[in-house]
């Protein structure tokens, strides 16, 4: 009898608004970071070691655009460079959005998350846990109803097996993995608005994916 493939988690946050008015303010970019592991208990041991060797508490959130400490930043991402984990992103320039595109609540993520998942091979996502960052409540509900029917007339339309056996929510500050996925977002962000992060090589050394989003 086979062993079963350990499960995969895979950790998802964004960097961006949902936002289409550029000219009022909107950021320029929506991408979307997915960190995954079939380990995150340890991802959670390890980052909590970090806290402590970095004499932080323990309810120490790491978020990208709080956490400007360089020292703080740079020992994350060595921790970060040592986990066996996975990394896929989208990153969409709104400008490049064809005119007809509706923004709205939900068309950015379902955008994002549909096409990291048809680039993936057809079965590499089909068990794993997509853990999203969230606040329990009628409008997350909304988005996990309407991700689950887009993703679900894609596997349709591609004939392709059902990606993710679960879609979940929770809050990042309990949730370390999402922590991650927060800092590596921030880090793409920064590349894409300013030309280079300092941390481009630590996330990079990760990525199985990056899709740039283009109107084809």
């Amino acid at each position: 009898m086979s062993k079963r493939a350990p499960t995969v988690y895979a950790f998802m946050d964004e960097s961006g608004d949902l936002g289409g008015a550029l000219e009022f303010g909107a950021s320029p970019h929506f991408i979307v970071a997915m960190l995954e592991t079939t380990e995150p208990e340890f991802v959670h041991d390890e980052l909590k070691k970090l806290r402590f060797k970095l004499n932080l508490p323990q309810a120490f959130e790491f978020r990208y655009h709080d956490t400007q400490m360089p020292w703080a930043r740079a020992e994350f991402f060595k921790l970060f460079r040592s986990l066996d984990v996975r990394v896929r992103a989208a990153l969409i320039d709104k400008a490049q959005l064809g005119k007809d595109f509706v923004f709205g609540q939900h068309a950015l993520y379902k955008l994002a998350v549909g096409g990291l998942v048809l680039r993936a091979s057809p079965t590499e996502l089909s068990d794993a846990v997509l853990v999203m960052d969230g606040k329990r409540g009628a409008p997350t509900n909304d988005l996990l109803v309407a991700l689950r029917q887009h993703l679900s007339r894609l596997y349709e339309k591609h004939q392709r097996p059902r990606a993710f056996s679960r879609i979940v929510v929770c809050a990042a500050r309990a949730e370390d993995g999402l922590q991650f996925a927060d800092m590596v977002a921030g880090v793409l962000a920064e590349r894409f608005e300013h030309g280079e992060s300092v941390h481009d090589q630590d996330v990079d050394s990760k990525l199985v994916d990056l899709w740039e989003y283009s109107e084809e």
